[in-house]
């Protein structure tokens, strides 16, 4: 069933959308009526200085946010923040009436505390109310309704600019927020939240409180990268602010006309967004990835600085502000969010807040600073430079976002481990590395070489036969024909059955369940000395098919390159058991020896094959009556599409990191929404599009899902459990994975 689907989660996305609506809304509002208020009571000079207060009291309000969201959950937080937001601003209305100049200020430092925390904690509880896959399909949606609601709210600024005083705006700033507050009381309880309520957290754990998330911080690259992006976006938002309302108190007089100006740039920001976000968010991110569409804000804002640069008027500041706000709005909101859906819950509540907000505010006081600086050394001079810093700044950027991609996909791996089995960091990395432990090779004598050279020219060279060891071998042979299986099993014991010119005699008794553990020793003893005759048997179409479906099991212990491009080629052959044989084990060898090469399109052409010929002949393996010893410990498939899977999720662990994968393959079956919902955001994230396409009919979602590949707008679902959130071991998971 396609969770986006259900009612539930309709009436869940509408009312999501429309709180998002309302928030923007305000926030919109604020920003026009903030600055407005503030630029109508004091000298432009002035902006910096409270730019700088702000940004203090903000890192104080995300401190103490972070803190809150590290024992309470974001639907628990947010709706208190709110309210407490609503109750500030028809105070600050009441202030305006007797104190303007106090009030400006409060307003400034109030949007400061609460705007960009307040929209950061409300995409967090996004987050963890739909569960990643359903996330994918309707954050667009989501996004949509904050979009709707920007250009909302930058109308009503507008319209009633010239109408009523501009502190009434407060008032309507408060109407928004409570609006918000009946759409978030409609919203119900998400998994994540069914599942971390109540959560009790283990002793010795990461902490709680806002030093928690600067430790997580410390130890997670891929955050740092994103609190600098963050940093310099927020760096060269605030030059370009402080150059557009220069230029727009020089141009326009304090009061309505400021109000106007401002809530009509804003409105044409929400308009303008809200196109890009429609037209362009599902193609950016399906062609250019998270990294790529987060990384197209700050190129687009460079360059336009960069024009602002060689003419700095109120048109340039116009353009490469806008620029900066259509593109937050839209396409790097798209990719950004979605890059923390890998964070567990427990390290991203408290962290999540530090990088939105804490950074944003310290990229605030950077260009503040900045921006003081200037203006007292260059004076008329310092709008050119300003331009030029913040051209640096976005470019900057650019070169950071670059390292977004392959710490996403990292993280997001780590966290399907963590999110389902019970290991902390160091046994994982443990597991991987035991994975990747080498065996030394073997040393041949000189005829052993030759033969080795002769095969793989595609000649046939004899071994040098000891001195009377012809009756021996022609004995060994009558015995290994006899009908009577003791007789055949006493010569499989000797030791000219292991010799290279017997194999011939001892391959077809792989098909005699009676003697296959005895013929599977024997050739198993000259493997590494007739490989060639071994891969030859197996891709013979005229051998017996229960012959060739047991030769892959005599390679195992064969680990060599040559087995490894020998089973490869088997990968094609007609006979579904065959080809399943040979992927379990190159899987085999492949895990034994790290130096054995795959190819990798190789093996996704062998997927594709096998899903576009699904259900013809999965079902065309006969059960093997092996004895007991040598049978697979694992629970095998038991149907068709069973045994399918399984060996589809095989193959791909040829090509894609094996540990995740197989808690991929166990998500996808099992059913936990959330987990499910991972393993399926994790596989469109490392396969390739026509591979995603025609795997995702057989695990029950939706054909067109993997065809807009990390393109869903704002992803704000959390990926996964925390390591101490769901706890199956590792023999229940080992059930569930594809056979050895």
């Amino acid at each position: 069933m396609e969770p986006a689907t259900t009612s539930g989660h309709r009436s869940a996305v509408v009312a999501a959308m429309l709180a998002a609506g309302a928030l923007i809304a305000q926030q919109v509002a604020g920003r026009a009526t903030r600055d407005a208020l503030f630029l109508s009571t004091f000298h432009v000079s002035s902006l910096p200085l409270v730019m700088i207060a702000g940004a203090v009291v903000s890192a104080v309000a995300v401190f103490g946010f972070s803190a809150a969201l590290t024992r309470r959950s974001p639907a628990q937080v947010v709706p208190i923040a709110i309210a407490a937001g609503t109750a500030l601003l028809l105070g600050e209305w009441g202030l305006s009436l007797v104190q303007p100049r106090l009030a400006a200020i409060a307003v400034y430092l109030h949007m400061a505390a609460f705007g960009a925390t307040v929209v950061s904690g409300f995409w967090s509880l996004m987050n963890e109310r739909f569960d990643p896959h359903t996330a994918r399909r309707v954050m667009g949606d989501i996004n949509l309704g904050a979009s709707l609601g920007g250009v909302a709210g930058g109308m009503l600024a507008w319209a009633v600019a010239g109408l009523v005083p501009v502190a009434t705006m407060l008032a309507v700033m408060a109407a928004f927020n409570v609006l918000c507050l009946l759409a978030l009381s409609r919203l119900g309880p998400g998994e994540a939240e069914r599942v971390t309520t109540g959560e009790r957290r283990a002793p010795g754990g990461e902490g709680t409180g806002p030093l928690s998330g600067l430790r997580v911080m410390n130890e997670v690259p891929y955050l740092r990268d994103l609190a600098l992006v963050v940093l310099l976006g927020s760096a060269t938002e605030t030059l370009l602010d402080f150059v557009l309302s220069a230029r727009a108190t020089a141009r326009f007089p304090a009061g309505a006309s400021l109000m106007s100006f401002f809530a009509l740039f804003h409105t044409g920001i929400g308009w303008l967004g809200l196109a890009v976000q429609m037209l362009l968010a599902r193609p950016a991110l399906k062609r250019l990835g998270l990294a790529g569409t987060v990384a197209l804000r700050p190129a687009t804002v460079g360059v336009a600085a960069i024009a602002g640069f060689v003419s700095p008027g109120l048109v340039s500041a116009l353009v490469a502000r806008g620029a900066h706000g259509v593109l937050n709005n839209s396409l790097f909101r798209s990719g950004y969010e979605l890059l923390f859906t890998p964070i567990a819950e427990r390290r991203k509540r408290p962290t999540k807040a530090i990088v939105d907000v804490g950074f944003d505010r310290l990229g605030t006081v950077v260009g503040s600073v900045a921006i003081l600086a200037l203006a007292a050394a260059l004076g008329a001079q310092s709008p050119r430079v300003l331009f030029a810093l913040a051209a640096a700044a976005a470019l900057g950027a650019v070169g950071v976002s670059r390292r977004l991609h392959n710490g996403y996909v990292a993280a997001l791996e780590d966290s399907l481990r963590s999110g389902v089995v019970r290991l902390d960091l160091a046994d994982v990395v443990d597991s991987t590395t035991s994975m990747t432990l080498t065996r030394t090779g073997l040393i041949g004598d000189r005829e052993a070489i030759l033969r080795e050279i002769a095969a793989r020219r595609g000649e046939t060279r004899p071994p040098a036969a000891p001195p009377g060891a012809g009756d021996a071998l022609l004995e060994t042979v009558g015995d290994l024909r006899a009908p009577d299986a003791d007789v055949a099993r006493r010569a499989l014991r000797r030791a000219e059955a292991a010799e290279p010119v017997m194999v011939g005699h001892v391959i077809p008794l792989l098909a005699r369940n009676d003697l296959f553990l005895d013929a599977l020793r024997a050739l198993r003893r000259s493997a590494n000395r007739t490989t060639g005759q071994l891969l030859d048997a197996l891709l013979d179409p005229q051998q017996d098919v229960v012959v060739r479906r047991r030769i892959p099991r005599v390679l195992r212990r064969t680990a060599t390159q040559r087995v490894a491009d020998g089973l490869l080629l088997g990968l094609a052959d007609p006979q579904f058991g065959v080809r399943r044989q040979c992927a379990l084990t190159l899987a085999r060898i492949t895990e034994k020896e790290s130096t054995i090469e795959i190819s990798r399109p190789a093996v996704f052409a062998a997927t594709l094959r096998e899903l576009e010929s699904a259900s013809k002949d999965w079902g065309d393996e006969e059960a093997d009556s092996l004895p007991a010893e040598e049978s697979s410990p694992e629970v095998r498939p038991q149907t068709a599409a069973e045994r399918g899977l399984a060996h589809v999720f095989t193959l791909l662990s040829l090509a894609v990191e094996r540990e995740p994968l197989q808690i991929a393959y166990w998500a996808v079956l099992g059913a936990d929404a959330g987990l499910r919902g991972t393993a399926l955001e994790y596989l469109e994230n490392v396969l390739p599009d026509d591979v995603a396409r025609a795997l995702w009919p057989h695990v029950g979602a939706r054909a067109q899902a993997p065809a807009a590949k990390r393109s869903r707008q704002n992803l704000e679902a959390d990926l996964l459990r925390s390591s101490d959130t769901l706890g199956l071991d590792r023999q229940a998971l080992k059930k569930m994975m594809p056979p050895r």
